[in-house]
């Protein structure tokens, strides 16, 4: 799709050492100036799509993220952001790495959101055998599976 945003991998740790956060960040920068695509507004900051999930395991809301890319939306002044909220945590972000490249998967956290994206998004009965969680369905969708540097 042409007008997809460049986003980074979900399991990027270039922030915080802490996975989805620089993705979220990216799409925070793209929606605090109107530029996220209408294929990802719809989930920006849904409470049941892997933001909803991270902002859940952390303690924050995208309100509070968005006011701080209009603050100063750098990667180190969002890194300093994220490290200063009350929720986090060197072990609760340990915790996050190690859930997120379960999220979907039976008996994970967001198990039945993935079903449905799985059915609607990912190919349903025809998809990718790799495509077994929240992680693997991006990498799938965006193109770049191979590079998935997780057990799929």
């Amino acid at each position: 799709m042409s007008d997809r945003p460049k986003l980074r991998r979900p399991w990027d740790q270039s922030l915080a050492n802490c996975m989805w956060l620089a993705r979220f960040v990216d799409k925070a920068r793209l929606h605090a100036r109107g530029e996220l695509s209408a294929e990802f507004e719809p989930f920006f900051g849904h409470r049941l799509a892997t933001d909803g999930a991270f902002f859940s395991h952390f303690d924050f809301d995208a309100n509070e993220a968005l006011s701080a890319v209009r603050t100063d939306e750098s990667d180190p002044a969002m890194e300093t952001w994220f490290l200063n909220l009350s929720g986090v945590t060197p072990a609760r972000i340990a915790t996050w790495n190690h859930l997120g490249p379960k999220l979907g998967r039976p008996g994970e956290v967001m198990e039945r959101a993935f079903r449905f994206a799985h059915r609607k998004y990912y190919g349903g009965d025809k998809a990718d055998p790799r495509v077994t969680s929240v992680f693997t369905g991006i990498a799938w969708d965006e193109g770049y599976l191979e590079e998935y540097p997780f057990e799929p």
